[in-house]
């Protein structure tokens, strides 16, 4: 079944190799982020697989903006059948007692706020599409492996994704029958910001003691993988569950 996805945070990294992956399987996909012109690169990228794409910019942090995203896609697309919640920053690497208020809460308010906000809109359109059967919608946030073990010197970061794996679970209990949540906490992967140079990664998880069992730098489509999962009907009895896909950082 080809479905209409949201994806938040779908201008680069992760966010961009999941909206390729599941629109290279026939899903329609709402892309989301703050920058239009990364959108709009994401969306050139989506034009050969022929699926029905549109971008819908703004910051999912603001109230007025979410709801009025959800309702677009529900007056325009009928059914949201699920919501990727991947947008995200870490900050600069901060030691907790140094960060600056402002900087917390823009943390706050885009990892664990805008998540909140729309996971809340769509829920509640979710509930009204009766239609859909087994499940009116699915629910997949992308958290991090510091949401399950805090990492030095990103400490309000780790936080707010230990937030968001609550949350999640959360939502699977409150929501359940009807839509499903889970959440996937990628570790260490090759996105922009390391793509050039993969050892500043191994660097790091070297320098804080988290080295991966698997003992290599994952890839956005791995987690993109996961996602694919957790979008197609194969995962339908599934909900609540906290799945890392970290190369075995955290056992």
């Amino acid at each position: 079944m080809n479905k209409n996805v949201l994806v938040t945070g779908s201008g680069s990294g992760i966010g961009q190799s999941i909206a390729i992956r599941l629109a290279k399987e026939g899903h329609n996909i709402i892309l989301n982020g703050r920058t239009q012109n990364k959108l709009l690169e994401t969306n050139k990228i989506l034009e050969k697989y022929k699926v029905r794409t549109i971008i819908k910019s703004g910051d999912i942090s603001k109230s007025n903006f979410v709801e009025q995203l959800i309702a677009e896609i529900r007056d325009e697309w009928e059914y949201l059948h699920v919501v990727i919640n991947n947008a995200g920053i870490s900050g600069k690497p901060s030691h907790i007692i140094n960060i600056s208020e402002e900087e917390f809460q823009t943390i706050i308010d885009i990892n664990f706020k805008g998540t909140w906000l729309v996971s809340k809109f769509a829920a509640k359109i979710m509930k009204r599409q009766r239609k859909l059967n087994p499940l009116r919608g699915k629910l997949i946030n992308i958290s991090s492996i510091a949401g399950r073990e805090p990492m030095p010197m990103e400490g309000i970061y780790s936080a707010s994704k230990a937030a968001v794996i609550s949350l999640t679970k959360g939502l699977a209990k409150e929501l359940a029958p009807d839509i499903t949540a889970n959440v996937v906490c990628p570790g260490y992967h090759i996105t922009p910001m390391y793509q050039d140079d993969p050892q500043l990664i191994k660097n790091y998880w070297n320098s804080i003691n988290m080295i991966p069992a698997l003992n290599k730098v994952g890839t956005a489509e791995d987690v993109a993988n996961v996602v694919s999962f957790l979008v197609s009907e194969d995962s339908n009895y599934i909900t609540g569950q906290v799945i890392g896909v970290c190369g075995g950082v955290i056992i």
